[in-house]
């Protein structure tokens, strides 16, 4: 049985480190690695019997709590069963967080796991510079996988910009945090190169990106590491000086042709005509908004969002019938409230002040910042990767405090 555990040991210390590797580069790859830590996580937290351990935290206790709601809503949902399973799948990786800090705990493997991350996210960084300004054709390095049978590659991702393998909000939201990782990184260790990390990072977020939520998000975590990170007042100035000549001599043409997008968009809303990026998410928080009302309490159960959408569809007579039916409603507060009431909102909030209580360092505030703007301008943790993105953060960086050895 000693050999046994000892194997499992040293193969599992890994699991979690190849997942953060593989997050912006195969999903499949991504999940493989996450379900192989969670039964190495499951195996130590039988074999240790430390039962407790998974409800220590005010964070894993709301995790149980909203994941048990939505099982206990199944009972009453108006969605199809198809719906049901495929949320409850969807939102079963909140109670990962518990079992993935636990197994953290126990490895003590922190520092592999940020240089796995940042090492795959720094390939998908350059390799975005590539396809931004044609260096290498993607076209051909597409077809390549798609004809091995190795993966095949969304059309809406190929057709993108910077986007390699995940779609551009993904992304946006996961190279504005390793920014962010970066300049700790450069400022606590001493390693300037990190600093050019992070700058190639942020001028690809906030300039080649098309992902409104990952521009938010990096200029506030920009901000923050600016006033909280940084103690050098030379490297600040150094900073602030790259911050200036970038907005300078980048911004004024991005920033009109986003300031034109949204007045566009803003027009189309006014004609009642939702058919765009803006739109969808307004008609879509209406919807939501309705929802709240109909039904304050309980909500309309698990899955239950993409019937209320055809439900105020047909009501109001859309044009774009289609277009607009969805079980994603972009925003997590609008998604949980139609599930699960105000009673699942007080919880998903109980959840994320339970972030900002029990954070433990600058970084655990870093994540705090990217959950909650995920979950406003999208619905986090209703995504695949988006959402085991979030959960690996908060599963590593809610650890006590470690020393990070980069």
């Amino acid at each position: 049985m000693s050999y046994i555990s000892n194997s499992i040991k040293k193969i599992s210390v890994y699991f979690l480190p190849l997942s953060a590797f593989f997050l912006l580069i195969s999903s499949a790859a991504t999940n493989i690695f996450i379900i192989l830590s969670l039964l190495a996580a499951i195996f130590y937290f039988l074999k240790n019997k430390d039962y407790k351990e998974v409800l220590n935290k005010n964070i894993f206790k709301f995790c149980f709590l909203i994941y048990l709601l939505f099982l206990f809503s199944s009972f009453y949902s108006i969605g199809n069963t198809e719906d049901i399973i495929s949320m409850l799948k969807k939102y079963i990786k909140l109670i990962y967080i518990p079992f993935l800090f636990y197994l953290i705990k126990i490895q003590k493997n922190q520092n592999i796991i940020i240089k796995f991350f940042i090492s795959g996210a720094s390939v998908i960084l350059i390799l975005s510079y590539f396809k931004y300004y044609d260096i290498v054709n993607f076209n051909y390095f597409y077809d390549f996988l798609r004809n091995i049978n190795i993966a095949n590659t969304q059309e809406k991702i190929i057709n993108t910009k910077t986007s390699i393998f995940q779609n551009y909000i993904i992304q946006g939201i996961v190279l504005s945090f390793y920014s962010f990782l970066c300049v700790y990184i450069a400022n606590k260790n001493k390693k300037y190169l990190y600093y050019l990390l992070s700058a190639l990072s942020f001028f690809n977020v906030l300039f080649l990106n098309d992902s409104r939520t990952a521009y938010i998000i990096i200029v506030i975590l920009t901000i923050f590491s600016f006033l909280k990170i940084i103690d050098n007042n030379k490297i600040r100035l150094i900073f602030f000086l790259f911050i200036i000549s970038m907005l300078s001599t980048q911004m004024t043409t991005n920033l009109e042709n986003r300031v034109n997008i949204l007045s566009n968009d803003a027009q189309l809303i006014k004609n009642n005509k939702y058919n765009s990026s803006l739109g969808l998410r307004f008609i879509w928080t209406k919807i939501g908004i309705e929802n709240i009302t109909i039904n304050p309490v309980f909500g309309f159960g698990v899955g239950a969002y993409k019937k209320t959408s055809i439900d105020y569809i047909e009501k109001h007579h859309l044009k774009y019938y289609d277009y607009y039916v969805t079980d994603n409603p972009h925003n997590e507060f609008i998604s949980i409230s139609t599930q699960l009431g105000l009673i699942g909102i007080i919880f998903f909030v109980g959840f994320l002040y339970s972030l900002i209580l029990e954070s433990v360092g600058i970084l655990s505030k870093g994540v705090i910042i990217v959950v909650v703007l995920s979950s406003v301008f999208n619905s986090a943790f209703h995504d695949n990767m988006l959402g085991l993105f979030l959960v690996l953060i908060i599963s590593l960086f809610y650890q006590n405090k470690f020393n990070l050895k980069i």
